[in-house]
Formats: structure tokens, C-alpha cells, sequence
């Protein structure tokens, strides 16, 4: 037997919900209250719900017009009620609307039915940043020419065609306006976005390995570069190991995929096909792990 519950509306800053058949309940909350494309937003859902009831998570959340970085989850009892929250950290490449649908949470009842609540809709509004409109100057005073009817006349032309070109530009200025500046993508979002480009190129498939090393590895430098204000590519992987150590940054893991990488392309080493595809989880790995922490709410922290 299928029982439905469904919780409508948009969600703001701060926490909406409400009760669903059976005591259970679903809050959710984000992290701001407007975003812009390429930030970092947190969306979290409380689920509360008796002991009796078994929880049946979700296979994967639908992102909408975003994208999923992260997502985890944490559990909490209580007298007799069960607390699971789940917190997304999600990015927007849509110029109006992050937007997340609703999220289906199924449970068992101790009778053996299955209960079907639905979260509230996120839909959080993206900033657009604009230029400011430069103002065009005066023309200056008109150079007095010396009495000669033909430069006179030269002079009467070359005005007249300046202020033509003048009420022209003016025309058209005011017709397309200033556009925008296209707003930078973080740096761990371009570098993410181009590990997935380079794992759909199959490279490793088709026996291309150092050119799948060199693709991965400068994705890294590049990120890196950004990121931490280095020169990681144009930089012996010695150097850029001494710059990110005067940075203050945990070395973990970059210095054998650097080292690895200069191998292939130097050495004519040829790893084997796992560890080459594995070359880019460990890339993201590293990504993620020293990308900028996103803004957590206070409740979803503690």
C-alpha cells in the first residue's frame, strides 16, 4: 500500500515545513538567500520521524539547475523520534534560478506499508553582476582657424562628421547598453567541470595514456595556480611542492601524482590501465579537499 504526502512551496533563507501523516516531518534550509553563478549553496533537509518507521534514502537527489558537489548525512535520536539530516552542497550555471525540486523520502510503516513524503522546492534566485555605464565626455571648445574660407571649410566638415560619429555612437550605445561582465567561475568548479571532460574522452581506453596524464595533471597545475597564487605551470613539480609548502598547504597526495606524471612524460613509464583511470578520482580528491570550505549553517553544523 502507497500513502502519499506532499509539501509544496519555494525556499528562503531560514527553515520551512511541515507535519506529514504519522509525525514525520521535513525541514529544509539554505544557506543564502541569492547566489550567483558558479557560488557554492548549501541546501540542508531534517527528516524527523518515529523509530517505528524505517527511512528509504533517496538513490540520488535531483539537482534541477544545479549541480551536486557533496552530499552527507547525519543521524540523531531522541525519544523514540529519529533525526537524519542531509546536507548538499550544490552550484548553479543557470543565469535566473538555482533551482532544486522537491525531493521524495520514502518510509516503511511497522506495518509493512510504505509511506512516500515530499520536501519542499528550493528556489533561490541568481544575481546577476552588472557594469557601470561610463559617461561620454564634452566635446572640447572648437579650435578658432585663422581667416582662409578653405580651411574654414575643412574645419566645418571635420566637426560635421565628428559629431555625425558622435550621435551615431550615441544611437547605437543606447540601443545594445553595456553588456556585463561574465561573472569568473570558481576555481575547484572549472577544474571539477574539466575532469569530467577528460574522463568522457576515454583516453585510457584507446591506449593514450600520457596524453591522458598530461591533460589531468595540467588540469591540477592549473587549479593549483588559481587557487593558491602560484606559477604551478610553468614550475618543475620541486618548485611547485616548495611554493605550496610556504603556502601553508597539506602536500598529502599532490607530490606522487606529480611525481607519477613526470614519469609518464619523461621516463617512458607506463602505468596500467586501473591506475591510470584512477588518476582522476585522486585529482578531484585533491580538488575538493583544499577547495575553499562553503558556508555551513549553524544548525546543519551542530
Amino acid at each position: 500500500m502507497l500513502i502519499g504526502a506532499i509539501l509544496s512551496g519555494t525556499v528562503p533563507v531560514g527553515e520551512l515545513g511541515a507535519s506529514a501523516p504519522d509525525g514525520i516531518e521535513i525541514n529544509t534550509r539554505v544557506s543564502a538567500d541569492s547566489v550567483t553563478v558558479g557560488e557554492r549553496l548549501r541546501v540542508v533537509h531534517n527528516v524527523t520521524y518515529p523509530d517505528s518507521f524505517t527511512l528509504l534514502p533517496p538513490g540520488a537527489f535531483d539537482a534541477g539547475t544545479c549541480r551536486v558537489i557533496s552530499v552527507a548525512w547525519k543521524e540523531e535520536k531522541k525519544e523514540g523520534r529519529i533525526t537524519k539530516t542531509a546536507s548538499l552542497d550544490v552550484m548553479t550555471t543557470d543565469l535566473e534560478n538555482a533551482r532544486l525540486p522537491k525531493t521524495a523520502f520514502g518510509f516503511r510503516a511497522p506495518a509493512g506499508d510504505t509511506l512516500v513524503v515530499y520536501s519542499d522546492e528550493v528556489d533561490v534566485p541568481v544575481r546577476r553582476l552588472t557594469g557601470e555605464k561610463s559617461e561620454a565626455k564634452p566635446l572640447k571648445p572648437q579650435w578658432e582657424a585663422p581667416r582662409s574660407y578653405t580651411f574654414v571649410l575643412f574645419i566645418a566638415a571635420a566637426v560635421a562628421l565628428a559629431a555625425l560619429g558622435f550621435w551615431l555612437y550615441r544611437r547605437w550605445r543606447r540601443r545594445v547598453g553595456v553588456k556585463a561582465p561574465e561573472p569568473e567561475l570558481p576555481a575547484d568548479f572549472v577544474a571539477l567541470q574539466r575532469l569530467d571532460e577528460i574522463e568522457r574522452m576515454n583516453l585510457v581506453e584507446k591506449g593514450e595514456i600520457k596524453t591522458h596524464y598530461t591533460l589531468v595533471v595540467d588540469t591540477l597545475r592549473k587549479y593549483m595556480e588559481k587557487r593558491f597564487d602560484i606559477l604551478a605551470m610553468d614550475q618543475t613539480t620541486d618548485e611547485i611542492l616548495w611554493a605550496l609548502r610556504r603556502a601553508s598547504v597539506e602536500i598529502g597526495d599532490i607530490e606522487p601524482v606529480l611525481r607519477e606524471a613526470d614519469l609518464v612524460k619523461f621516463a617512458k613509464y607506463r602505468p596500467d590501465a586501473s591506475a591510470a583511470k584512477g588518476l582522476i578520482d585522486t585529482v578531484r580528491g585533491i580538488v575538493t579537499r583544499t577547495a575553499p570550505r562553503p558556508l555551513v549553517l549553524a544548525e546543519a553544523a551542530q
